[in-house]
């Protein structure tokens, strides 16, 4: 009887112990794994990289490898690559728009030093600049290509302290339209 009674004490502390250590499983740990599993052909840079303004959603979705969720409330399209990194084609009156959203951790950069803002208004007001300047400029770091229009690309940088530069480079000139600090 002592016996039987020790037993099911064990086992009663076995489970006790199990839920306050978190031994047991963990449905939300499994599902935040899940959704920061990155999904498709490619990854957010990869597949920007391929994509091009004139692509078809039927294309996009044969790059991407999967199909992009459609808003309720434009013709605006969301390939979501996992939880911190998608991709999105939206529209400025008939012109299509490819935007990568990149989560800035993976991509910043301990080596950078971004110039002051008043430097780069300097640059832009004096004829501005292209890509190849601006690297050149940023010590030959190259930046991210984080979207795409039929008329210009554009690229960010992200120093250590998560300060993001984007610039934006006009397809036909090859000169840098915008540049703006976050």
């Amino acid at each position: 009887m002592n016996l039987k009674k020790n037993l099911i004490w064990s086992m009663i502390s076995l489970c006790a112990i199990g839920c306050f250590t978190g031994c047991t499983s963990d449905n939300a740990e499994v599902e935040e794994k899940k959704e920061d599993e990155t999904k498709g052909n490619c990854v957010v840079i990869e597949c920007i990289k391929q994509l091009k303004p004139s692509n078809s959603v039927e294309e996009i979705n044969d790059i991407i490898g999967f199909e992009g969720t459609k808003s309720d409330y434009s013709d605006e399209r969301t390939w979501k690559l996992d939880s911190k990194n998608w991709i999105t084609l939206k529209y400025a009156g008939d012109s299509p728009i490819l935007q990568a959203t990149i989560d800035k951790e993976s991509i910043k950069n301990e080596n950078i030093k971004l110039p002051a803002s008043s430097e780069l208004q300097k640059m832009l007001n004096n004829g501005s600049f292209t890509y190849e300047e601006l690297v050149s400029k940023l010590n030959g770091i190259e930046g991210t290509l984080s979207s795409k229009t039929n008329g210009s690309v554009s690229y960010i940088w992200v120093d250590k302290n998560k300060r993001v530069l984007s610039a934006t480079f006009n397809n036909e000139s090859g000169k840098c339209t915008i540049a703006s600090f976050r």
